[in-house]
């Protein structure tokens, strides 16, 4: 993959300054796991909604990719801030996925435009980019998508990041982060022309919870 396919503008954000390695060893530890937990989602994400072109909005080193058969596969669109991030996606799955893994540097707004995909997978993502946002981004793509399923943290009994040795490496992310309550994206997907399809959540061994929401543009239907 040639950088001018891979690059979009993004400002400077936290999230670029966070090394791939600290980040999975703070959320694959004992008292967080949610790499772990992540990574069993994604595959019921992928069970759930069988489609041929699959999207990841903040792919990062690409933890759930395995997952994906590459024999009923077409095409897989990994988004993320952080340029290494998607150096390191690419370098772990290049040689199974081929060139149907595209990987495209960007933040999540509602001036970006993805390439059209069955189903978009967006774990632990609306918490950087806003509820309202986050739907203003999902109706300009609405004819992209056919499929969107979310994941968002509930913080019940913890911080918003969570306690471990490598924890102050995420200190920078407060200026970006909220807690989203998953009623308030219900609604805002609402507003934004999107049916919800169902929610199941997960707990965590800190007392967290991941809640995932999926939802289908009402008006709009991709066919892909």
């Amino acid at each position: 993959m040639t950088a001018p396919d891979r690059r979009r503008d993004t400002s400077e954000h936290p999230w670029r300054g966070i090394d791939l390695g600290v980040y999975e060893q703070h959320m694959s530890d004992a008292r967080v796991g949610q790499l772990q937990q992540l990574h069993h989602i994604t595959g019921e994400q992928l069970a759930a909604y069988p489609s041929r072109t699959i999207g990841v909005l903040g792919v990062a080193g690409g933890n759930g990719l395995d997952l994906i058969n590459p024999e009923t596969t077409d095409a897989v669109y990994g988004y993320d801030i952080n340029a290494d991030y998607l150096d390191a996606c690419e370098a772990l799955y290049h040689d199974t996925l081929g060139d149907r893994l595209h990987l495209i540097e960007t933040s999540i707004d509602r001036s970006v435009r993805i390439e059209p995909v069955g189903l978009l997978i967006a774990n632990l993502i609306v918490e950087y980019v806003g509820a309202e946002e986050f739907a203003a981004f999902a109706a300009a793509n609405a004819g992209s998508i056919g499929v969107l399923s979310c994941v968002i943290q509930r913080n019940d009994a913890a911080g918003f990041v969570s306690s471990t040795d490598y924890a102050s490496s995420f200190d920078a992310l407060a200026s970006v982060s909220s807690d989203i309550d998953p009623e308030a994206l219900d609604s805002a997907m609402s507003d934004a022309g999107f049916a919800a399809l169902g929610r199941c959540e997960y707990p965590l061994p800190n007392g967290k919870t991941l809640i995932r929401q999926d939802f289908r543009p009402t008006i709009v239907v991709a066919r892909l």
